[in-house]
């Protein structure tokens, strides 16, 4: 048994969904059953699964982050860096 669903979505997130549907060579309604359907499953995801899953947070975390972002340093990311406040 399938249902009907109607949602709303902004625009940024539709066109994710539409690239990586045309990708696939299939219809954004398809992809996002499937995203529904991993993200609604109790079981475990596979590692190609989750290595899909993966890819589409960090594409939408870039997609987020302000044009002029620059990464951390090496200090900032090093154990130094991360507790120098509790020294």
């Amino acid at each position: 048994m399938t249902h009907s669903m109607t949602i709303e979505l902004p625009e940024a997130v539709y066109q994710s969904l539409s690239e990586e549907a045309k990708q696939k060579g299939k219809k954004a309604e398809e992809v996002a059953a499937e995203l529904l359907e991993m993200m609604s499953s109790d079981k475990k995801l596979s590692d190609d699964e989750f290595e899909r899953l993966a890819d589409l947070l960090a594409d939408e975390f870039e997609k987020r982050l302000p044009k002029d972002a620059k990464p951390l340093s090496d200090y900032a990311m090093s154990r130094e860096g991360i507790y120098e406040d509790h020294l």
